[in-house]
């Protein structure tokens, strides 16, 4: 009976070491495929410069008196000038083209901006999932991306300084804040001129120092079908927001598509670039770090269906602006959602952390099924992960073999050189435990574990079964 019992606790032993495993081979075995996209817009903004209407802020002055008198605003003449500035702001923010009316001046500007997002290889052939939002934009949203970019500059330059001479006063961050939503509203509705060009790009694995520039790790890409006619800025009415996108490369690295939607409660991983750590980090990073994605994980909180009839998931897992179009992976390391939005704080407008939405697996597996593409792994992934499952089990030598056979048939792939060079260094340290093994195959050890736990359970079955048939039977006739 001892042995029995230890028997049962070894095999739960092998199965808990398999199973923490495999946590972190998810990763591994699925990073290559997780890619960034950068939509590059350039062009040039022509509007008509604004100036004040005198006449709107006359009909102002009414109010504001009514204000004065009450004491509203204050008994110093500070507190009435300071009062008085931010309440003229709200009003112009509430209705820029009331205070703000075009001039004879034409401001022409010229603007290079971008937007970023993450996106996953499903095809060797250079198929790419991730978010319509990411990839697809209506021409007011470029407007208002590009109308951003040069806002800042523009207004501190010229605005702002204008603003304050007239007014006799410096304006504190929120009053600035006030002005800007004011001139950004007037702006986008007196554009006399929009030109522009969008170019998507997919960020390939992990750029290496001192070999190029970041950005020969770009490749173009070309946009082959979006799964949401609707604006896409526009998270009540969205569709399926998600979109495949193609580069000029084959034998790539992929994931696979979960063919069924996960438990509620189950775990999940996922991998992607928020854009906060990946480019608004300031110096924190070097630029070839951008390259690198990262994981997070969390569960599944609840499957749900959008009011357009769209099958999501809700996650508490911590996703942010970047991640967008990135996948999810549950503990068979599969696609179980792309990632599409957030849920907002309603009070402040804030995108809470614990409330996120991905597009199911259902939805994308009919969507590539509608645009003909097959989901397939290629020899890269098969050598790759077996590479991987050789080098978690140290066998070091093994597993750079199948490395080896990576960096031959795809020689960009981002992590398999650094696995190279760990495994020699291993080696040369003496930490190589190949020989003889299982090839990594943990489900060949469990069935042997399997077949011996059987055998064993079956040995006490029968010896049980032979004493109540025979002795148990002597016994009674003596």
């Amino acid at each position: 009976m001892r042995k029995f019992i230890n028997l049962i606790v070894f095999v739960l032993f092998i199965l808990c070491i398999s199973f923490s495993l495999d946590q972190q081979k998810i990763v591994e075995y699925n990073k290559p495929s997780v890619v960034l996209i950068y939509v590059d817009i350039s062009g040039e903004v022509a509007f008509s410069q604004p100036t004040f209407n005198q006449q709107a802020f006359q009909a102002l002055q009414q109010e504001m008196l009514e204000k004065v008198y009450s004491g509203a605003w204050g008994t110093t003449e500070e507190e009435v000038k300071r009062n008085a500035i931010t309440y003229i702001l709200k009003k112009m923010a509430e209705n820029p083209n009331k205070f703000l009316i075009p001039s004879r001046r034409q401001k022409r500007v010229q603007v290079n901006t971008g937007a970023v997002g993450s996106g996953v290889i499903i095809n060797p052939n250079g198929y790419i999932l991730t978010a319509t939002h990411v990839v697809a934009f209506e021409e007011d949203e470029l407007k208002q991306i590009v109308v951003n970019k040069f806002l800042s500059q523009f207004i501190t330059d010229d605005f702002y300084s204008s603003f304050e001479q007239e007014a006799g006063v410096s304006l504190t961050p929120e009053e600035e804040k006030l002005l800007a939503r004011a001139f950004m509203g007037y702006v986008m509705t007196n554009i006399t001129d929009f030109n522009y060009q969008k170019r998507v790009y997919v960020g390939l694995g992990v750029a290496e120092k001192g070999t190029s520039n970041v950005s020969a790790f770009f490749k173009p890409a070309n946009v082959i079908k979006i799964g949401s006619a609707e604006k896409v800025s526009d998270i009540v009415d969205m569709g399926r927001d998600i979109a495949i996108i193609k580069i000029d490369q084959n034998n790539l690295p992929t994931s696979l598509i979960s063919e069924h939607e996960p438990t509620e409660g189950s775990e999940i991983t996922v991998i992607g670039y928020p854009a906060q750590v990946h480019f608004f980090a300031g110096s924190l990073f070097d630029n070839f770090s951008i390259l690198k994605p990262t994981v997070t994980k969390g569960i599944v909180s609840a499957l749900r269906t959008s009011n357009k009839g769209v099958r999501v998931i809700q996650t508490d897992a911590t996703i942010s602006g970047g991640n967008s179009g990135g996948p999810a992976y549950n503990s068979e390391g599969k696609i179980i959602g792309t990632v599409s939005w957030g849920i907002n704080n309603p009070e402040i407008g804030v995108a809470t952390q614990n409330y996120n939405i991905l597009v199911s697996c259902a939805e994308i597996q009919n969507f590539i099924k509608e645009a003909n593409i097959q989901n397939i792994q290629s020899d890269v992934d098969k050598n790759y992960s077996k590479g991987i499952d050789e080098y978690f089990e140290q066998r070091y030598r093994n597993a750079m073999r199948y490395f080896k056979k990576v960096q031959e048939l795809y020689p960009d792939h981002p992590y398999v050189k650094e696995y190279i060079i760990n495994c020699q260094t291993n080696i040369d340290q003496g930490k190589d435990k190949s020989g003889f093994s299982f090839q990594g195959n943990t489900a060949i050890i469990l069935l042997i574990v399997a077949v011996i736990f059987c055998g064993g359970l079956f040995l006490i079955v029968a010896a049980i079964v032979v004493y109540f048939l025979f002795f148990r039977k002597k016994q009674t006739v003596n």
